[in-house]
């Protein structure tokens, strides 16, 4: 009986729960019937419009529109005038918010438009409008009229150095080939060209030269110097040794006897050949076009006082000016050590007196030809990686040589067996 009677108990109470839950999610289901067709006739009629307000800076926005006038572009690179004034008012920016100078600068820089970059700096400077010391900054740029636009390297505002910058990008391809090759960065590499040339440029005439001998087919008048870099001859001949001898301190390694041919005038069987090779050497030097073995000697060479200080427990990577000092002083000024010292030849540019590794350094870190010869972070390529990435280039240097040296023995036994029929 007390059984029967609890089970009916929690019949009602499940029905009863039933009921209320039905009951709940039913009015919850209506309310929100009604809340949007509520809604819908407030927005049809227009009900839930808020009347809009006038921003403050309202005014300085006309302003800003008509600021520029209807000049939609102005291009950076024929302003300068206007181009150094957006510079300096970004660093002002910058010692405010350097993250929005940075924004500022990169945006600027994709198309040089002046106009987006002063609407930029003058939205900035909305945002500062309470700040006395930004306006007072900002308000202390001088006009367009009071600007040095000169670099602060004062050999690269001479015209010929324009002239010869151009000369330079001309020879790219070879340089980066040459870079590739030997795993010597191009900025590396140039850096002596550039420092020879300028060497040249001095001030003792009138004014410098017009035209830019090394990028002719002469012989170059640099103390019997060759090529572009003014490499001499000795220097030249030391170098092709030098990839010849593992026992050599500067010998880079084996890959490197691949890079450059030997033999192309030089079969060693004949006595007068030696001459003739030398000769050979002096022509690839002086060649014109892109001065490839110009370059490519270069590179070699540098690549061996590397070598030389890497064995020595020491590192030319980001050393442009030791390793200029080297070019132009040679092998036996070469000693390794950890502070060594930077000069070289001595030469004015304008009224400037300059040393040969210190004109290396400022070109290295000037900016000049940055967007042609970068500064990559890696002066040397490893050799083991340079020669994965160059191993089918090896592997065709070797086939060659192999038919060449098959050639020479058929036609070395082919002349003793003539010497013996005559």
């Amino acid at each position: 009986m007390e059984d029967e009677l609890t089970q009916k108990a929690q019949k009602s109470r499940w029905k009863k729960w039933l009921k209320y839950t039905y009951l709940t999610f039913l009015y919850l289901f209506a309310a929100m019937g009604v809340f949007i067709i509520c809604l819908y006739i407030a927005v049809e009629f227009k009900l839930t419009n808020v009347d809009g307000a006038i921003d403050l800076k309202s005014r300085y926005f006309s302003e800003m529109a008509d600021k520029y006038g209807n000049e939609l572009i102005k291009d950076g690179a024929s302003n300068p005038g206007e181009e150094v004034l957006v510079f300096q008012k970004i660093g002002v920016i910058a010692k405010y918010r350097p993250s929005n100078a940075k924004t500022i600068m990169e945006a600027y820089l994709l198309d040089r438009n002046l106009v987006t970059a002063n609407r930029m700096i003058d939205a900035f400077a909305l945002t500062q409008k309470d700040n006395p010391s930004f306006a007072e900054e900002l308000s202390k740029i001088g006009s367009q009229t009071n600007f040095n636009a000169e670099s602060v390297y004062e050999w690269s505002n001479f015209t010929v150095w324009k002239q010869f910058s151009k000369a330079l990008v001309k020879d790219k391809e070879a340089i980066d080939s040459v870079s590739r090759l030997t795993g010597v960065e191009s900025r590396t590499i140039i850096v002596c060209v550039i420092a020879e040339q300028l060497r040249m440029f001095n001030s003792g005439r009138e004014k410098f030269k017009e035209y830019v001998y090394p990028f002719t087919n002469l012989l170059l008048p640099t103390n019997r110097g060759y090529g572009v870099s003014g490499i001499l001859e000795h220097t030249a001949f030391r170098i092709e040794r030098t990839l010849q001898q593992p026992k050599n301190e500067f010998y880079p390694g084996d890959y490197f006897r691949y890079v450059i041919n030997f033999r192309d005038s030089f079969p060693d069987r004949v006595v007068d050949t030696i001459a003739a090779h030398k000769h050979k050497v002096i022509q690839r030097l002086i060649q014109g076009g892109q001065h490839f073995y110009s370059y490519l000697y270069t590179a070699l060479l540098l690549r061996q006082y590397q070598s030389q200080w890497e064995r020595a427990g020491f590192s030319l990577a980001n050393r442009p000016e030791v390793l200029g000092t080297l070019f132009n002083l040679g092998y036996e000024k070469s000693k390794p050590k950890k502070d060594p010292q930077v000069g070289g030849s001595n030469f004015i540019i304008g009224e400037k007196e300059y040393t040969f590794g210190g004109i290396c350094f400022e070109f290295y870190y000037s900016g000049e030809l940055q967007k042609e010869f970068p500064i990559t972070g890696r002066a040397f390529i490893p050799v083991k990686e340079l020669e994965e990435k160059n191993k089918d280039f090896i592997a065709n240097k070797k086939k060659f040589e192999e038919q060449e040296k098959k050639a020479n023995a058929k036609e070395k036994k082919r002349e003793s067996e003539l010497i013996r029929y005559l």
